[in-house]
């Protein structure tokens, strides 16, 4: 059982979901310490100010304005680190009540881990319920031989796994979380898929962009990655961070 926790979140243009996230992270009757770091890439909405109104309900939080792009900010998060386990969250994940004390009942002793969960949507929506199971099913077979897969919503490690892998690379687009899981596997890390707990996520992009669309796009993606690496170029693959600000 873990016993402190820092929870990074990069942000950007998300005043809406934010506040979500961050309630149900003052909410939880987590028993150990817990520090919690949002990275704001500059948002042109009102982000930071609405993370300001937790100050009060999280004992340490911090609110970093640093450059625009994912792994970047991730990255600026975990140097502000002070505790043992590192938790990256996106910013329009949801967790239910109790969620940290019973993944910390799950969190295995190792110092170099990768850790990913089940995620449901937000809000019920047969069709958003089946991507869910379709894509977790692959998740799952990938796994099953040999190449597992994780998303870069919800990141379970160490701080000493993720410095001793010199944490994501920098101005990659897409692919930054399966590069990461990969490398740190190189490094000695093992890798947890957990079913439950699980945590609810936005299904804004799938709306936006269209289930099937997206699952075309990301098998793509995959293979790309699985070819050539992560993705540092926008040419073929779009990936539109800070675009996704209202549910759709």
């Amino acid at each position: 059982m873990i016993k402190e926790l820092s929870i990074v979140i990069p942000a950007l243009n998300e005043e809406k979901y934010l506040p979500k996230l961050l309630n149900s992270i003052a909410s939880q009757n987590f028993q150990g310490k817990l520090q919690v770091i949002v990275v704001d890439g500059h948002s042109q909405d009102h982000t930071v100010s609405e993370a300001r109104k937790f100050h009060t309900q999280l004992q340490d939080l911090q609110i970093l304005q640093v450059h625009r792009g994912l792994p970047y900010q991730r990255n600026r998060g975990a140097e502000k680190a002070i505790y043992t386990y590192l938790l990256f969250l996106d910013a329009d994940i949801v967790l239910p009540h109790n969620f940290l004390n019973t993944l910390s009942q799950k969190t295995p002793r190792s110092e170099k881990f990768v850790g990913f969960v089940f995620h449901l949507p937000l809000k019920f929506n047969l069709l958003d319920y089946l991507f869910i199971v379709i894509a977790f099913t692959f998740i799952s077979l990938a796994r099953l031989f040999g190449d597992p897969l994780n998303g870069g919503s919800f990141i379970f490690t160490t701080k000493r796994n993720h410095e001793s892998i010199n944490g994501f690379k920098e101005g990659v687009i897409i692919g930054e979380d399966i590069d990461y899981l990969r490398r740190s596997r190189k490094n000695g890390a093992a890798f947890h898929l957990y079913y439950h707990p699980y945590v609810f996520a936005s299904p804004r992009r799938l709306r936006k962009e269209g289930r099937m669309k997206l699952l075309l796009l990301w098998g793509r993606c995959y293979l790309h990655i699985k070819k050539h690496g992560p993705i540092y170029s926008e040419e073929k693959f779009k990936y539109p961070y800070g675009h996704y600000s209202d549910e759709v």
